[in-house]
């Protein structure tokens, strides 16, 4: 199972990223990690001009993952979540962060349309085997 880990930016949100995947590797995932910083994103979706190139890269990732787990920084591309609305579509999601990632995933919650939309602390180990359970039984 392809899992992808989704960093909004940051130093904090790679520890993140890096330690989740370390969790997950052993449980039989193949984890991404699409460091959105580095990506490019326009800031502003346009539906009127065409995809642009950062965008284009990141679809094919998106594509092939059977869920994902969104590394919450303090601001969070949007623009990512308009542009590939389609690859979220039907497959689990989890938020993760450092700090208060439930209030955090508040306005991301109702583009991920699925069951698993639970929320991961970073430090709390039992917290995350739960949701990569989770993760792994919804597909």
């Amino acid at each position: 199972m392809r899992l992808a880990f989704i960093i909004g930016g940051g130093a904090d949100g790679l520890a993140v990223a890096e330690w989740l995947s370390y969790l997950a590797c052993p449980r039989g995932f193949e984890v991404d990690l699409l460091d959105l910083q580095a990506a490019g994103l326009p800031e502003v979706c346009s539906h009127e001009v065409p995809t642009p190139p950062a965008v284009q890269d990141l679809v094919p990732w998106l594509a092939a993952a059977d869920a994902f787990v969104v590394v919450i920084p303090e601001c969070f591309p949007m623009s990512l979540v308009d542009w590939c609305a389609p690859q979220w579509r039907a497959r689990p999601a989890a938020f993760a962060g450092r700090q208060d990632a439930t209030e955090a995933a508040g306005p991301l919650r109702p583009f991920f349309a699925t069951t698993v939309a639970e929320v991961i602390r970073y430090g709390r180990p039992r917290s995350a085997d739960r949701v990569l359970s989770l993760l792994r039984r919804e597909n």
